[in-house]
């Protein structure tokens, strides 16, 4: 009885330690979504909260959804004791393209796993998504990885013959003596999935994907005029309305500096109205930069501030309003009221 307590105990801690070696091993570096802050996932074109949306034309999908794909994040990962290698993870939804509703299908999806040495891995067919060069396209390397991990997971299709055309980073799989089955697998020259067809389960294309573009904006003092009075000016920021990561909404985290008087302000979120002091200066123009970045880049623009001290005796001008516009609406106001006591009298 004690030696069969003793075999139980010794292949429980056995199979313990055998799994814990299945296990991923994630490395403590990670890509995660950080707003403007947020990088990109390295040997990859994909930043973590972008959406790539894809079209099926397969049999027994709904023809009014569609697929979404919604990069989470990025690490190092050592899969099954593979070795160290980067890593994309992903959520899978269907969209319906009637009303936009989007289902959670499948959380923590590996999409990508890149190793240079080792090669390739996917959790999914087809792959939405494939490891670039450091100058950010696909390679005939890469290429040639990709071809090695699909030609087994199709193995059971009997597709006897493989083509890589790197040119148009595509791939081709085939038989001639079976059935005269084919797949075909093109890619964008980052990565992205552009088209799968096969004449034994049907076509899937790329949809939408984000325009991974940096801020649109302009800036001005506070009353739309570069002609001011006060060194004290506020500076007000306006965007442009862009999804850029393509997940639906509008994009919300920017930052800005300032750079004047050879000095820049630190980065930080927009407010409503920037405080700006030019400083004890003269009569004349100043130029001021701002910035303003997104997790896509950073965008530059300069205005031209023109500084007029108010004159000694006289009480200063108010900021974008014209004297002539403001004596024509008290003489129509004076009108009015007068006008008004006659019809009383």
């Amino acid at each position: 009885m004690k030696s069969v307590k003793k075999i139980i105990l010794f292949s429980t801690i056995s199979i313990i330690f055998f799994c814990s070696f299945l296990m991923p091993v994630a490395n403590a570096q990670e890509w995660v979504y950080d707003g403007a802050n947020t990088e990109r996932i390295p040997n990859h074109s994909v930043y973590p909260s972008e959406c790539y949306v894809f079209k099926f034309e397969i049999p027994g999908f709904p023809t009014d959804s569609l697929g979404e794909i919604e990069v989470t994040h990025g690490n190092i990962t050592n899969y099954m004791m593979m070795g160290n290698g980067t890593c994309v993870w992903a959520n899978a939804y269907t969209v319906n393209i009637t009303s936009g509703e989007k289902t959670l299908d499948d959380t923590n999806i590996l999409i990508s796993y890149w190793n240079e040495t080792i090669g390739y891995i996917s959790e999914t067919t087809p792959i939405p998504i494939i490891p670039v060069e450091n100058d950010g396209k696909v390679s005939a390397p890469i290429l040639g990885f990709v071809s090695v991990y699909l030609g087994m997971t199709l193995a059971d299709l009997n597709l006897e013959y493989v083509s890589i055309y790197e040119n148009i980073y595509s791939i081709a799989f085939w038989n001639e003596t079976l059935n005269d089955a084919y797949m075909y697998f093109n890619w964008t020259d980052d990565g992205i999935l552009k088209k799968m067809e096969a004449n034994f389960m049907g076509n899937f294309s790329l949809y939408s994907q984000p325009a991974q573009l940096p801020p649109v904006f302009g800036f001005t003092t506070e009353h739309d005029t570069l002609n001011v009075d006060s060194t004290d000016t506020d500076l007000k920021v306006v965007i442009t309305d862009a999804d850029n990561n393509n997940d639906g909404v509008n994009d919300r985290d920017y930052l800005y500096r300032i750079f004047y008087n050879s000095t820049w302000t630190s980065w930080a979120p927009i407010p409503p109205l920037i405080d700006f002091d030019l400083g004890s200066v003269p009569a004349g123009n100043y130029t001021v930069s701002c910035e303003v970045k997104n997790m896509y880049g950073v965008t530059q623009e300069q205005i031209e501030i023109q500084y007029e001290p108010p004159e000694e005796g006289k009480t200063p001008k108010i900021p974008g309003y014209s004297i002539i516009l403001i004596s024509i609406a008290l003489l129509i106001g004076v009108s009015f009221m007068i006008n008004k006591n006659r019809k009383k009298i």
